[in-house]
């Protein structure tokens, strides 16, 4: 990993990589997957809320981030940012859980706000601030539009 977290050390930001190392007990986590992610860029934005996107910002700092999936699956995304505290917006299935940890399973004073988030974990009905900036498939790139929050330029 020496090599690959020396990326990003001249011109900016250093890249940050992100990983959880599975609970000792297995019990608590039968189909653990290992995910490490790299967060490439972290720029704060800034979300009118005059769009029409039915977004209130609030009074909350924004970030816009691009992020390079090295190990695991790409939901896990969503629940490596929300483990972190830093959960996408408008995702209600992560954020109520947002800087919990499996490993937060193995602390008993953390299990009633654990039960009180887990209350509140719904599957999202509007769209999350998740996008994919390009895919290639088959030898295409196709780069994606300007996001429904916009370009962060307010």
């Amino acid at each position: 990993w020496g090599e690959l977290n020396a990326r990003g050390q001249s011109g900016g930001t250093p890249c940050q990589f992100v990983g959880h190392t599975p609970p000792a007990s297995r019990k608590k986590a039968k189909a653990w997957i290992r995910c490490v992610l790299e967060v490439v860029k972290c720029e704060p934005i800034a979300i009118s809320k005059s769009n029409d996107h039915n977004y209130d910002p609030g009074d909350k700092q924004h970030y816009q981030n691009t992020i390079r999936l090295v190990t695991g699956r790409k939901h896990q995304v969503r629940a490596q940012l929300a483990s972190l505290g830093s959960p996408i917006i408008r995702d209600t299935l992560y954020e109520p859980i947002s800087g919990m940890t499996l490993e937060s399973l193995e602390d008993e004073s953390m299990e009633e706000l654990m039960d009180d988030a887990l209350s509140r974990v719904r599957v999202p009905k509007e769209a999350i601030g998740l996008q994919a900036h390009a895919i290639l498939f088959a030898g295409v790139k196709a780069k994606a539009r300007t996001p429904w929050w916009g370009d962060g330029k307010g």
